[in-house]
C-alpha cells in the first residue's frame, strides 16, 4: 500500500479544487479486486487505489490480510463525515437464527489504506416480508445481489439491494425471481482509523429491511442504486434481467407503497447490468455494465462498464460508450459494475486531488486550458487538469492528438482508443492520421472521419484500373492504361490483426468474401478472374460474382483473354486441371486441354492417336462415332476412346 508522509498537509498556497467524480468498480471476472479511480470528465477513470486486492483466478480472498477478508462483489461506494466508504452484502446462516442478510462495510480516510469489511453486527438483518423467490429454496433460505449504498443529507446511509432467488448460485442462470430491498443505517461510523486498526468493525445503527414495493409488476429485479436531487430519491434497478429502469420517490419511508412511487424511464437501456446515476457539471451519467449474452442471437461475449449521457432522465440518453480505467502508467485495467458519485465535499476533495498528484498524474493548475510548454515539453490542460492517457481536441490546429502517461505529446505511434474500441495512428506532428499511410513496411487505411484503423475488406481510390485479368502467358497480353480524368476504385483487405494491407493471397472470412482471394503483389488490388500462382505453380479461378473468391470445380470462362469455354478447379486446392477425366454428371470422359485447360470438343490429335469429343457437351467418343471434321463415321476404342 502506498502512504506518503504529509500527503494531506496544507499546502503553501490553498486551492480551490474542484467537484470530482468517485468510481469504484470491481475488475473482472478472473481478478475480483476493487479499484478506486477519480474522472474529471465522466469518461476517462484514472486509477487512486486498489481498495482489496483479491489473490486472482476468480477467487475473491484478499490477498495479504486475514484469510476472512474477501474483496467487495458489485461495490457501492460513498462519502460521509470525513470518511469513505465501499459496501457489498452477502447471505448467510447463523448458529440459532438462521438466515441473515449481511452488509459488508469497509472505511478509509486517506483512500489508501481501507477497514477489513464488516457488518457492525453479531446479529445482522432479517427482513421484515420473505421474498417470493425464497420460496424455490429450503429451510428459511434466500439470495442477494446487488448491493449499494447511498447517504442522504441528514447523514442517515440508505443500502439497497435485492433478495430471493439468484439462479446462478443454484446452477440455473437466468431463471432469478429477486425483490428490491432497503435498509437505513444511521450513526455510520468506522471503528478506528484503518491505516491503525483495520480490523475494526464500524460503529452503526440498523433500522429494519423492509421490501421496495414498484409500480411496476415484474419476477425479477437486481443491481438497484439510489440518488438524490431536489429532495426526490430516484431508484436504479435492472428488470427482468435485461431492461434498465428508474423510479423516483419523495420518501423513502414510502417505499413499501407502489403508489409512492412515480415511473421516470421505462428503458433507459436495455442488454445491460448494474445500473448507478450520478449528476457531473449539468449532465446525468448512467454507468451500465454490458451483458455478455446479449442480444441473445448475436452476443460478442464481452462485458465491461459503459456511460450515457443527458440533460434530462426521462429521455435523450446517448449512445453508450465505453469508458477507460487506467493507471499512473498508462495501463488497462479491465472494470465491471460498481458505484460512481460526485464528490462536493471540500474534504474529500483535497484528499482525492492531492493523492491524484503525488501518484504523479500532475499538478491542478486552476484557470490553465490548452497547449503548455513545461521544461521543454509541451502538454495539455483541460479547465487545469493535466491530460494524460487519453486523446484530445485542439479547434487551433484542427486536430487530433494523443497524450501519453506521462503527459506528452504522442509522436509516430499508434494507440487503441478504448473508449471507441478502435486503434488510431498519430505522425510526427502529433496529429492523427486519416487516410492511406505508409508506414512499417506497408500500407494502412484510417478513416478520414474517425481516425480508426481499417480492417478487413475495403474499396479505396485507385490510381489505374484493376478489373483487368492476368497475363495469358504468352507475353502478349497488356493491361489497360488509365484514361486521363477518369476516377477508379480498387478493392483491398487490410489484416484483420495488424490492418497492414494484404498482397498475394489470403483467406478471408468477412461477410460475402468467405474463401481464398488474391491481391495484386504490388498495388494491393482484389484480382479476379484465372490467375497464375507461380509460388504453386497453378492456375486458378477467382470468381467476381463470388466475391472474387476461388472457385472450385466446373466453371465457364469467356474472359476475351483465355480461350472460351468451361474449365475444372481441383476441390481442395482450386488449381486449374489438365487431362482426361470422369464426370459422374452426365457420366462421360472429357478432357482438358493440357496447356490451357479448357475443355476440349470436337477432332483432336494427342499421343499419336484422334480423338472425338462432342462439340455440345465434350463427351469423349467411343465406339463408332460421326465426325463431322471428316465427314464419315469413324470407330474409337470403346475404352481408351483412341481412334
Amino acid at each position: 500500500m502506498l502512504f506518503i508522509m504529509g500527503l494531506f498537509a496544507p499546502a503553501a498556497q490553498a486551492v480551490v479544487y474542484p467537484d470530482i467524480m468517485l468510481a469504484a468498480f470491481w475488475n473482472s471476472d478472473e481478478d475480483l479486486s476493487d479499484t478506486v479511480y477519480m474522472s474529471y470528465n465522466g469518461k476517462d477513470f484514472q486509477k487512486l487505489s486498489t481498495a482489496y486486492q483479491a489473490v486472482g483466478h476468480g477467487d475473491d480472498t484478499v490477498a495479504g490480510v486475514p484469510s476472512y477478508v474477501h474483496a467487495l462483489h458489485d461495490p457501492g461506494l460513498f462519502y460521509r463525515n470525513g470518511t469513505f466508504w465501499m459496501l457489498s452484502g452477502f447471505v448467510q446462516k447463523q448458529a440459532g437464527i438462521g438466515w441473515r442478510y449481511t452488509p459488508m462495510f469497509g472505511s478509509s480516510k486517506d483512500l489508501v489504506h481501507w477497514s477489513y469489511p464488516n457488518s457492525g453486527s453479531a446479529t445482522n438483518l432479517k427482513p421484515t416480508v420473505m421474498p417470493a423467490g425464497a420460496s424455490k429454496l429450503t429451510d428459511g433460505q434466500y439470495d442477494t445481489a446487488g448491493t449499494d449504498g447511498f447517504v442522504d443529507d441528514n447523514g442517515d446511509v440508505y443500502v439497497v439491494t435485492t433478495l430471493g432467488y439468484f439462479g446462478s448460485k443454484h446452477g440455473h442462470p437466468q431463471k432469478d425471481q429477486m425483490s428490491p430491498y432497503i435498509v437505513k443505517v444511521k450513526n455510520l461510523e468506522p471503528g478506528a482509523d484503518p491505516a491503525v486498526d483495520p480490523g475494526k468493525q464500524p460503529n452503526l445503527t440498523y433500522g429494519d429491511l423492509v421490501p421496495i414495493n414498484l409500480p411496476i409488476k415484474a419476477n425479477d429485479w437486481l443491481d438497484p442504486s439510489l440518488y438524490k436531487e431536489n429532495g426526490r430519491y430516484y431508484l436504479s434497478i435492472k428488470k427482468e434481467g435485461v431492461t434498465n429502469q428508474i423510479f423516483s420517490i419523495r420518501n423513502l419511508k414510502d417505499a413499501q407503497n407502489p403508489s409512492a412511487w412515480t415511473v421516470v424511464n421505462t428503458d433507459v437501456i436495455t442488454g445491460y447490468e448494474g445500473p448507478y446515476l450520478a449528476k457531473y457539471k449539468g449532465s446525468y451519467y448512467y454507468y451500465v455494465d454490458k451483458l455478455k449474452d446479449w442480444p441473445p442471437h448475436n452476443y460478442d461475449g464481452t462485458a465491461g462498464v459503459f456511460v450515457m449521457q443527458s440533460d434530462k432522465l426521462s429521455s435523450g440518453w446517448s449512445t453508450p460508450q465505453r469508458i477507460t480505467t487506467v493507471d499512473v502508467n498508462g495501463n488497462i485495467i479491465p472494470n465491471r459494475h460498481g458505484s460512481v458519485f460526485t464528490v462536493t465535499s471540500p474534504n474529500a476533495k483535497n484528499v482525492i486531488w492531492n493523492l491524484r498528484e503525488q501518484l504523479g498524474y500532475g499538478q491542478y493548475r486552476p484557470g490553465v486550458k490548452g497547449w503548455v510548454t513545461e521544461d521543454g515539453e509541451k502538454y495539455w490542460y483541460d479547465d487545469g487538469i493535466r491530460a494524460v492517457s487519453k486523446e484530445v481536441y485542439d479547434p487551433t490546429s484542427n486536430a487530433w492528438y494523443w497524450i501519453d502517461a506521462n503527459g506528452t505529446m504522442a509522436h509516430d505511434k499508434d494507440v487503441y482508443i478504448a473508449t471507441a474500441g478502435k486503434w488510431v495512428r498519430y505522425d510526427s506532428n502529433g496529429h492523427m492520421v486519416k487516410g492511406e499511410d505508409y508506414r512499417y513496411g506497408g500500407w494502412y487505411y484510417f478513416d478520414p472521419a474517425t481516425g480508426a484503423m481499417r480492417k478487413g475488406i475495403m474499396t479505396i481510390p485507385s490510381n489505374t484500373p484493376v478489373n483487368d485479368p492476368a497475363d495469358d502467358g504468352t507475353g502478349k497480353y497488356k493491361p489497360a492504361k488509365p484514361v486521363s480524368g477518369k476516377t477508379y476504385t480498387k478493392t483491398v483487405y487490410y489484416d484483420r490483426n495488424t490492418g497492414q494491407m494484404v498482397h498475394g493471397e489470403a483467406f478471408i472470412t468477412d461477410p460475402g468474401y468467405f474463401g481464398w482471394h488474391l491481391f495484386d503483389y504490388s498495388t494491393g488490388a482484389m484480382r479476379t478472374g484465372l490467375q497464375y500462382i507461380a509460388g504453386a505453380n497453378k492456375w486458378v479461378y477467382y470468381d467476381p460474382q463470388d466475391g472474387g473468391a476461388m472457385h472450385y470445380g466446373e466453371q465457364y470462362i469467356d474472359d476475351g483473354v483465355h480461350k472460351a469455354g468451361w474449365y475444372l478447379f481441383a476441390m481442395n486446392t482450386g488449381a486449374m486441371f489438365h487431362g482426361d477425366i470422369h464426370l459422374s454428371v452426365g457420366n462421360k470422359w472429357v478432357r482438358y486441354d493440357r496447356e490451357t485447360g479448357v475443355m476440349v470438343k470436337g477432332l483432336q490429335r494427342q499421343d499419336g492417336a484422334w480423338f472425338y469429343f462432342d462439340p455440345d457437351t465434350g463427351a469423349m467418343a467411343h465406339g463408332k462415332t460421326w465426325v463431322p471434321e471428316w465427314k464419315d463415321w469413324h470407330e474409337f476404342d470403346k475404352v481408351t476412346g483412341r481412334g
